[in-house]
């Protein structure tokens, strides 16, 4: 993880006379079809009850939500960020 932030930090300074800007975004927990992928219905409400309990806001994510973070670091009102990394994980500090 420091070395994609280190990576989004040097390839943001060195591409800005490009006018290309380069940030990244680091997903928490997040509910999407992978996540319900070969368990049963049981196990999959284990584990969001077991992940949820680690997040602060005390959900997991949706797709649409990281989604969101993306198109703003795309937009017009991002245009003065650059090298950051974004994190959309509802106040982790640490799964594990």
């Amino acid at each position: 993880k420091a070395g994609m932030r280190a990576m989004a930090r040097i390839l943001g300074a060195e591409l800005l006379p490009r006018r290309i800007r380069v940030n990244m975004v680091s997903p928490g927990p997040t509910d999407t079809e992978i996540f319900k992928r070969d368990a049963t219905p049981e196990q999959i409400a284990a584990m969001r009850d077991m992940l949820s309990s680690k997040v602060p806001i005390g959900r997991m994510g949706s797709a649409a939500e990281i989604a969101a973070a993306v198109l703003f670091l795309c937009s017009e009102a991002a245009s003065f960020v650059n090298g950051v990394d974004l994190f959309v994980d509802g106040g982790c500090v640490e799964l594990g």
